[in-house]
C-alpha cells in the first residue's frame, strides 16, 4: 500500500512539472512579444505635373492682371493670359479737339500664344477708326531668363484708301517687386513700303493695395509717307500721349483711368504733294473705361 501512495506521488509530480514547461513558453512570449498591429499602406503621393502647370497660368484675380500689365491702355505686356482679358476707354484729346476711345480683346490660344484685337478710334493718316487684328508670342519669362521677352504681329486692313498696313514689334516686360516695367517698340508698313510708322509704348505699373494699381502710360508714333495718294489731305506726322493711371478692381471688373498730356504734328499736303504748314498741337488726354479678366 505504501509503495502505491509513494508511486502515486511520483507520478503527480511528474505531471505538474511536465505541464508546467508546455505552459512557461506561451506565458513568456506573451509577456515579451508585441501584438502585432497591422499598419495601413499608404497612398502612393502624387507628384505635380510640371508640365501641366507650366501649360495651364495660374487664374489671376482682375486686378492681378492689371498689374502684370494685361490691362493698361496703351502698353502690352508678353504675358498670356488665363483665359481671356477686355479693356476699353474713351475721352476727350485736346490736342486733336476731339473724342478718342481705344479697346482691346485678347484670348489665350495655347500657353505662350494669344490672339489679340485692338480698336483706336482719333487723328492717324487713315480713317479715324482703325481695328488691328493680330497674334503675340511670349518666348522668354524673367524667373528663367531676368526679363519676359514676346513679339507682336498685327495686321490693319484699314488704312488710306483701304490700303492695308503691317505691324511688328517686341514685348520686353520686368518686374521688380510691386512694379512692373514694360517696353514696346514697334514698326509698321504698307505693302508698297511708302507709308512707314515707328512707335514707342512705355509704362511702369505699381500694385499699390490688393485692389489698386497705379503708374505712367506712355506712347509716341512718328509717320513717314512718300505716297503722292495722298496729296490734298493732312499728314498726322507724329503723335504722343503720357498719362498717370489708375485701376480699381471692384470683383471681376476693373476701372480705368488715364489722365496726362497730349501732343501732336500736323501737316497740310499740296495738291502736288508738296508739304504745307505744320501745326503743332498740346492739350489734356483724359480717359476712363472698363476691363475684366477671366
Amino acid at each position: 500500500m505504501i509503495r502505491i501512495n509513494i508511486a502515486l506521488m511520483i507520478l503527480a509530480t511528474a505531471w505538474t512539472a511536465t505541464a508546467a514547461e508546455h505552459e512557461r513558453p506561451r506565458t513568456e512570449a506573451a509577456l515579451i512579444e508585441p501584438p502585432t498591429v497591422v499598419q495601413p499602406r499608404r497612398a502612393p503621393r502624387e507628384e505635380p505635373d510640371a508640365d501641366k502647370n507650366a501649360a495651364e497660368p495660374a487664374k489671376m484675380s482682375t486686378t492681378e492682371a492689371a498689374a502684370s500689365g494685361a490691362l493698361s491702355p496703351f502698353s502690352v505686356a508678353p504675358g498670356v493670359p488665363h483665359a481671356a482679358t477686355g479693356l476699353a476707354l474713351g475721352g476727350y484729346d485736346g490736342a486733336a479737339k476731339t473724342f478718342r476711345a481705344r479697346g482691346a480683346v485678347e484670348g489665350r490660344l495655347v500657353n505662350f500664344l494669344a490672339a489679340r484685337v485692338e480698336y483706336e478710334l482719333g487723328p492717324a493718316n487713315g480713317p479715324s477708326d482703325r481695328l488691328s487684328l493680330g497674334l503675340r508670342a511670349k518666348f522668354l519669362n524673367q524667373a528663367a531668363y531676368g526679363v519676359d521677352l514676346g513679339v507682336l504681329a498685327f495686321y490693319q486692313p484699314r488704312d488710306f484708301r483701304q490700303e492695308g498696313d503691317v505691324v511688328v514689334g517686341l514685348l520686353l516686360a520686368r518686374r521688380f517687386d510691386r512694379l512692373m516695367l514694360v517696353l514696346n517698340p514697334l514698326v509698321g508698313s504698307d505693302p508698297e513700303g511708302d507709308d512707314r510708322s515707328v512707335e514707342l509704348r512705355l509704362a511702369g505699373l505699381y500694385n499699390a493695395r490688393s485692389w489698386l494699381v497705379v503708374g505712367l502710360d506712355s506712347r509716341g508714333r512718328y509717320n513717314l509717307s512718300t505716297d503722292q495718294k495722298r496729296s490734298g489731305h493732312s499728314l498726322l506726322d507724329w503723335e504722343a500721349q503720357a498719362g498717370a493711371s489708375a485701376a480699381f478692381g471692384v470683383g471681376p471688373l476693373l476701372f480705368s483711368t488715364l489722365l496726362g498730356p497730349t501732343i501732336l504734328q500736323r501737316t497740310q499736303l499740296g495738291l502736288d504733294g508738296s508739304a504745307g504748314e505744320h501745326q503743332v498741337r498740346a492739350g489734356v488726354l483724359a480717359m476712363a473705361g472698363a476691363g475684366a479678366s477671366f
